[in-house]
């Protein structure tokens, strides 16, 4: 399960959106503490283990909590009054054949490919944080995280959970990156992706998801998850993969924000409704 916090976190936690506070979990095992944002191996592990509605509801500030597509049942929460709300996100079963991609998606790899541009898993950090940089100048925004938060992270979870793939141009400069996330060793999901923007349209975002969902496959994952297909430009980008849709949940505590929220939601209604069919 992710929690999502919006409040400023000590240096030592790795926190959304987009940091990850990394613990492997197993049922029996007591979880540490504190955590801002977690992700669980099992289903059941995520009800039993620290997230009731009662430790939930202690959180403060404004907070979310995404629940992993395995749990279906989050009525003790909606009871104990989180605002909830059905997400959705698309899902690849591995071993991965590339022709269960679209003709477009293996066209760009083709063109990457000829260009000279080439993947490969990667331990350098510095070169992730470079492609984040080149993601967060084109769409104004920030990742949150510095390139010690991943070496953090990389440290934390191991090579197996944690791993970084770079696609780099001809000359050798990383242009386009994908990290993926495992807590299980059977099921990963995409964590963060970013690359340049001069690099953009080559089909480097393609060659290095396509490079991943090979090695996961190589490693005997059983399941990829996009984690997340809610806007309409990506999720037209991720159905070309092939996987197949699937639902998941996010809970929210309520507060005054809910009621700007659906002042949001009614007004970009109207629009909608006027424009024609």
């Amino acid at each position: 399960m992710y929690c999502r916090i919006r409040r400023k976190a000590s240096a030592t936690k790795l926190q959304a959106l987009g940091k990850l506070v990394l613990l492997i979990m197993e049922r029996q095992e007591k979880p540490v503490r504190p955590l801002r944002q977690r992700r669980f191996a099992e289903p059941g592990a995520a009800l039993t283990c620290c997230c009731s509605p009662l430790t939930l509801g202690k959180v403060q500030r404004s907070a979310s909590f995404v629940f992993p597509p395995g749990i279906a049942d989050i009525r003790p929460f909606v009871w104990s009054g989180f605002i909830a709300e059905v997400k959705y996100t698309y899902i690849v079963e591995l071993p991965y054949e590339i022709d269960q991609a679209s003709t477009e998606i293996r066209a760009k790899i083709k063109k990457a490919t000829a260009a000279g541009y080439w993947t490969a898993l990667t331990q350098d950090m510095a070169e992730v944080y470079q492609c984040l940089q080149g993601t967060e100048t084109r769409q104004g925004f920030s990742h949150h995280l510095t390139q010690q938060d991943l070496e953090l992270a990389q440290s934390l979870l191991g090579d197996q959970a944690f791993r970084a793939y770079v696609c780099y141009a001809p000359n050798g400069e990383p242009v386009s990156t994908s990290v993926v996330v495992s807590l299980d060793g059977r099921r990963a999901f995409g964590w963060i992706a970013a690359s340049k923007t001069e690099h953009l349209n080559l089909g480097v975002v393609q060659q290095s998801q396509s490079f991943a969902l090979q090695d996961l496959s190589d490693l005997g994952f059983a399941e990829f998850d996009f984690a997340g297909a809610n806007l309409p430009t990506v999720a037209y980008s991720k159905t070309n993969w092939g996987g197949r849709v699937t639902p998941y949940y996010l809970i929210r505590s309520p507060g005054l924000k809910e009621i700007f929220r659906a002042g949001r939601d009614w007004m970009r209604f109207v629009r909608r409704s006027r424009q024609p069919l």
